[in-house]
């Protein structure tokens, strides 16, 4: 743009430059929710819930529908996105939030070291809490996370800032705990439209020098169900489709279920049909609240000129089961825990390198969070570890027949997970239980293949992938010639023996 200064009295016309509006590189912006299933929006087939902002970027892109997420709980999910490895290589393969995080190259460490601007605003789930991972400055939410500290993320402080500090939890649900309450706080004040602004904020006041990175990060539709009553309100009327329940849930009971049931007062659920109803309603209506303010993310991208050079990237952590099969949460690979929204939409500047065909596609390559990393630095013009197994996804745009991989695999506790894009082969390391499900024409995991006969070659060819898998990484689930069982005390992962069940508030 074009603007008028004054040198010793005479008027001199200067140009300036706006990289990020034309510049080489394009810009970049990573949209990841937390616990959000893939079928729970419009584009992947939900008959209710309202989506259109999101369903507008996978129109525009491609929907890689059968993205699995290879560790599906937050913390090592959140690293595998940071770092393009797999759960191995980030040595996590549950929930532990005092773990350091890993010290190899990170992504907005190799797209800073790049000349781009590097910001991120929402949940990081990292230790330590204020573990900037190569980005500029980060804007933190951690869900009233202190980790010890006796100062607040600056969600928290922004609440404090406002007067809403003790308003904020008042609606009495914990951190991790089912069912539904109106937002206690106004809408701006809560933490979607609070990551939303200040996202926005920065589109304003970044530095017009440089291509920017920004990682919006939002904590929701994690549990609890605290939407703006406006929002839930769009549902209110809505009768939800019953949870599912697989032909194997009587045949193979799980030893995590139980547990789950536990932790989570089960019997507060299965006999209050209206209770269920009303989480729904209420995770609804916050996938329903994050797109609406993910649609005025994307106006001020145009309004500020820089849409037109900007790759969106759109991911979730995890999903949630929704008491799908009697399981609660997250944590294995069923359909609800594991497979997640995963949508990549090309700049305007770049559809001359784009085939226009694979636009408003699906895609059922297996892709994982680990190939956001490599996907982003070469966006960037970065060349990414290399020895990480993420994989580049920009030659699905460009390449007719790309080569890629023919199997990824994933493990959460015992519970391991192998997929093709079209079956998946779920195994649960402690009990030996297998099954297998045609992920297209059974997207629910309903009907369990893995003692039918005539899918005996598929489920070995899946079993076989996972045991290379397990003992290339020197898992001891991976015998001498075949997977092996180990009790999960084994692994140290402390799942089943927490000495306090409650989840209301607290450092963690």
């Amino acid at each position: 743009m074009a603007k008028q200064i004054i040198l010793e009295g005479l008027p001199v016309t200067a140009q300036v430059d706006d990289v990020a509006m034309n510049g080489d590189r394009p810009n970049i912006l990573l949209i990841s929710v937390d616990q959000m299933r893939a079928d729970i929006l419009g584009i992947n087939g939900h008959p209710f819930v309202q989506t259109p902002q999101i369903d507008q970027l996978a129109l525009s892109g491609i929907n890689f529908r059968s993205a699995m997420s290879e560790c599906p709980v937050c913390c090592p999910a959140r690293r595998i996105i940071m770092t393009g490895r797999d759960p191995f290589g980030v040595e996590m393969f549950y929930n532990r939030d005092l773990q350091p995080f890993p010290q190899e190259p990170k992504l907005a460490e190799l797209l800073s070291g790049a000349g781009y601007q590097c910001h991120a605003v929402g949940k990081m789930h990292v230790w330590p809490p204020r573990l900037r991972m190569g980005f500029h400055d980060i804007e933190l939410n951690e869900e009233g996370r202190t980790a010890g500290h006796t100062y607040p993320d600056d969600y928290t402080q922004f609440l404090l800032d406002n007067n809403l500090g003790a308003v904020a939890n008042s609606h009495g649900l914990g951190n991790n705990q089912y069912g539904y309450r109106p937002s206690p706080v106004p809408e701006y004040a809560t933490s979607t439209g609070w990551t939303a602004d200040r996202a926005m904020r920065f589109l304003r006041r970044r530095d017009p020098e440089r291509p920017f990175f920004l990682y919006a990060s939002f904590d929701r539709p994690h549990p609890p169900a605290t939407p703006p009553a406006e929002f839930y309100d769009l549902y209110r009327d809505t009768v939800f489709p019953d949870p599912v329940v697989g032909d194997w849930v009587d045949a193979k009971p799980l030893p995590r279920r139980e547990a789950m049931h536990y932790s989570q007062n089960w019997a507060q659920w299965s006999g209050r049909p209206h209770v269920i109803q009303e989480w729904m309603r209420g995770y609804a209506a916050m996938c329903t609240h994050i797109d609406s303010r993910i649609g005025q993310l994307i106006g001020t991208l145009r309004e500020t000129q820089v849409l037109a050079n900007t790759w969106i990237i759109f991911v979730a952590d995890h999903g949630d089961h929704c008491m799908d099969h009697q399981l609660l949460s997250k944590g294995d690979f069923f359909a609800g825990s594991c497979n997640v929204p995963y949508f990549l939409t090309p700049a305007e500047t770049w559809m001359n390198r784009v085939r226009h065909e694979v636009i408003s596609t699906v895609d059922r390559h297996p892709v994982g969070l680990q190939d956001v990393l490599p996907t982003l630095c070469e966006l960037a013009g970065v060349t990414p570890p290399d020895d990480i197994p993420g994989r580049s996804l920009l030659p699905f745009f460009s390449e007719t027949d790309p080569e890629w991989r023919e199997v990824v695999c994933g493990v959460v506790g015992s519970a391991f997970g192998a997929q093709d894009g079209r079956y998946k082969y779920c195994w649960m390391g402690d009990t030996d239980d297998e099954f297998l499900f045609d992920q297209v024409e059974d997207p629910k995991d309903c009907h369990d293949l893995a003692d039918d006969k005539s899918y005996a070659e598929v489920k070995g060819s899946l079993r076989k992938a996972l045991y290379s898998w397990l003992q290339a990484n020197g898992d001891e689930h991976a015998g001498v010639d075949d997977l092996v069982t180990v009790m999960l005390e084994r692994r140290g992962d402390g799942v089943g023996h927490r000495a306090n069940h409650w989840n209301n508030r607290g450092w963690r």
